[in-house]
């Protein structure tokens, strides 16, 4: 029987992240290589307590605001969808 080997490379990162990432961060006029990118991107996926790359601590600050600014309009749009059937739900129990 084979051993399983878990060694986590820097290319199982996936690149549909890569792409992603790179346009937000061309988008804040950081433009980075693509090794420098899979390595930032690395650290970001597997190693997040890493705290000792000034270029990774800007790269964290801007990926986790662009986060939260797409967690901010997901909760916006839920809370409006749940307060919508309420107040139709209200209004058929109503009616």
């Amino acid at each position: 029987m084979r051993p399983i080997n878990h060694t986590i490379t820097m290319r199982s990162v996936s690149q549909i992240y890569l792409s992603q990432v790179n346009d937000l961060l061309c988008k804040q006029n950081l433009y980075l290589s693509s090794r420098r990118l899979r390595r930032l991107a690395y650290l970001d996926v597997y190693l997040q307590n890493y705290k000792q790359f000034s270029l990774y601590n800007k790269y964290k600050k801007l990926v986790n605001n662009d986060a939260s600014k797409n967690q901010t309009l997901v909760l916006v749009i839920v809370v409006g969808i749940i307060s919508s059937l309420l107040a139709l739900m209200y209004k058929l129990n109503f009616s």
